[in-house]
């Protein structure tokens, strides 16, 4: 069919073309977003529940306006009123190289933006969001300073669950900033500012690491001074606050950064930085890891697809590969004993943590600018609200016509938003059946994450674009502040902090004494956490355990313990081959813990060794006479 030449009348149902596209083309996002719904006109149902159909027909549409009418595209006709929206990207070649001035500047603006959207943080450098996985934080640190300057070889046979092994696996490890931490540990630092430092350390770390990726992608520090904002105080980061694993996630931008170079120049030091910087990722945050692994592939790949040549890449990665082996490797070992130990994540326990559609459209409660319009509902556990700018910047980015950069990072949007879905998307299961790491993964509504990185990249891009209109670089730089303030803004979130509280002085008694086996006592499931930071005060191996598991061992312990000072509980005791039981009076309440000294000072088989009072409570040290 020859294409029609342009009348007014073709020009219009052009345009008609053009907006119904749009229309069907936002019908599908909406639907993939929200799951779609069913509803009801003049008796008949229309089911909108997959994104699939609207897009082909928004493909069907195109195809035959473009084949049938001469007439401008609707993008033409735009870039024709307001300039140019062309392509900013430097397709696999980052041209630019952030010199040390500039990367100082930008490390300390992060800084002080740290100080701002987690104040008070930094002035209580002794308390915490909560009193659970922080002091979990807390132990894992000192264990791995305590452990390293002893017994290196045994770094995985942390001194909880006794006489369990590898219980430093039960959970993510976090061995690369506890090495780093450790020779602070050594110096003195004490452990709860040591563990606020990390927490805030690691927002800069974010936006910088940010930075230097949108900075080399397009040229452009304005543009990547908004993505480094949005990366670093992505919503999902303060509901995780409390977990510092998943703040963690600077190692991502810098292994993408490694990628686009190793595309551009295949030398050998890109390979091994993309390698580190993955294996750095594990080595930080398993889950992050495991999840960035999963999704460099799909970018790689599409960003391999539109490069010149691809052989040159291939020994550099192959060193990579190696690289990130032999960094990896260590931590292999006390996982598959742990998995051999304890089995894999129930599918129960990921679907509880898998993401809905939903969830992308309610903020967690503690955002200040959202919580109160969008928080409730029926979010799950892993809020994913990404916040309105950046999607709206995203969508910019977006406006074709498009870069291979750009639709790789949008193919990468919707593997990770796929993966958070968990059971209730297509990835994670396929990567569950096909990959046995990822069935020790509870939570893939975690993914959510690499859903805000590539938002932040595109976010950037967005900016860069919108910054083809402004033609002063002043104007630019107030454009790019406004935009960060108001990203700022929609991130704030605002949560109580907790004062960690100074040990009991009757842990003194330990000093100096040889190591022995301690179950603290009660042994109630909210004292736990407590238990295991306490315990780097002296080291014992102790019954007590935190951790991301739970021991069927540790619930019998524990159930024996309520009739403590019972004959079966002391067989229990023995059995565990416990040295020391410690007692409570804050935890017990008065009354219970008089009437258990009573009933201790009646028996033979435990004696009392030490006791103390701080803060107006007594607690008690006993030896277990075998």
């Amino acid at each position: 069919m020859a294409p029609v030449s342009r009348t007014p009348s073709s020009a219009r149902w052009a345009r008609l073309a053009d907006a119904l596209t749009l229309a069907l083309l936002a019908l599908a996002a909406l639907i993939f977003v929200t799951g779609g719904t069913g509803v009801s006109l003049f008796g008949v149902t229309v089911s909108l529940r997959t994104a699939w159909r609207p897009t082909l027909w928004a493909l069907v549409i195109t195809g035959l306006r473009h084949a049938i009418f001469r007439d401008d595209t609707l993008w033409q006709q735009v870039e024709r009123r307001i300039g140019p929206l062309g392509d900013v990207s430097l397709d696999h070649a980052p041209a630019t190289r952030l010199g040390p001035s500039e990367l100082l500047r930008v490390t300390a603006l992060m800084a002080v933006l740290t100080f701002v959207m987690t104040y008070p943080q930094g002035v209580r450098m002794g308390a915490v969001k909560d009193l659970g996985d922080p002091l979990f934080s807390i132990w894992r640190l000192s264990w791995i300073a305590h452990q390293l300057a002893r017994d290196p070889l045994n770094l995985f046979d942390g001194n909880l669950y006794y006489p369990s092994r590898f219980t430093l696996a039960y959970s993510d490890s976090i061995v690369l900033p506890g090495v780093i931490g450790a020779p602070f540990f050594w110096l003195g630092v004490p452990a709860v500012p040591l563990y606020n430092a990390w927490v805030l350390v690691s927002f800069v770390l974010a936006g910088v690491s940010m930075y230097m990726l949108v900075r080399s992608l397009t040229g452009q520090p304005a543009a990547a001074l908004v993505s480094g904002v949005v990366f670093a105080f992505y919503p999902f980061r303060f509901q995780h606050y409390n977990h510092l694993e998943l703040l963690l996630a600077c190692w991502m931008p810098l292994a993408l950064l490694a990628v686009h170079r190793l595309l551009a120049r295949g030398r050998l030091r890109d390979g091994l930085l993309l390698g580190g910087a993955v294996a750095a990722q594990l080595l930080s945050c398993m889950y992050f890891g495991m999840f960035f692994a999963a999704y460099v592939v799909p970018v790689a790949a599409t960003l391999a697809a539109g490069a010149r040549r691809v052989r040159h890449v291939v020994r550099p990665l192959a060193a990579g590969a190696l690289l990130a082996a032999v960094l990896v490797t260590p931590i292999v070992s006390p996982y598959l004993h742990v998995r051999q130990e304890l089995g894999e994540r129930s599918l129960a326990q990921v679907e509880y943590y898998s993401s809905k559609p939903g969830d992308y459209l309610v903020a967690n409660e503690t955002n200040a600018a959202w919580g109160g319009l969008l928080g409730g509902g029926t979010h799950g556990p892993e809020d994913s609200f990404p916040g309105v700018l950046v999607v709206v910047l995203a969508l910019v980015a977006l406006w074709p016509p498009l870069s291979v950069p750009r639709i790789a990072y949008t193919v990468g949007l919707f593997f990770a938003y796929d993966l958070s879905l968990g059971s209730n998307g297509h990835v994670f299961p396929a990567l569950y059946q096909a990959f046995v790491p990822f069935r020790g993964l509870r939570a893939p509504g975690r993914m959510s994450m690499l859903v805000g990185l590539s938002l932040a990249v595109l976010g950037g891009y967005g900016v860069a674009r919108l910054n083809t209109l402004l033609r002063r670089p002043v104007l630019r730089s107030i454009f790019a502040a406004g935009l960060s303030v108001v990203v700022l803004l929609e991130s704030r979130a605002v949560f109580p902090l907790e004062q960690v509280a100074q040990p009991h002085a009757v842990y003194q008694w330990f000093a100096g004494r040889p190591a022995g086996v301690l179950a603290e006592l009660p042994a109630e499931p909210g004292l736990d956490a407590q238990y295991t930071y306490l315990s780097t005060v002296h080291w014992q191996s102790i019954v007590n355990g935190y951790s991301g598991v739970t021991l069927p061992s540790f619930e019998a312990f524990r159930r024996s313990m309520t009739t403590f000072p019972d004959d079966s509980s002391i067989r229990l005791l023995r059995s565990r081959g416990v040295d020391y039981v410690l007692l409570h009076e804050e935890y017990y309440g008065r009354p219970a813990y008089r009437g258990i000294v009573e009933e201790l000072d009646r028996r033979a088989d435990l004696q009392e060794r030490a006791r103390a009072v701080t803060d107006g409570y007594e607690a008690r040290i006993y030896q277990v006479i075998r």
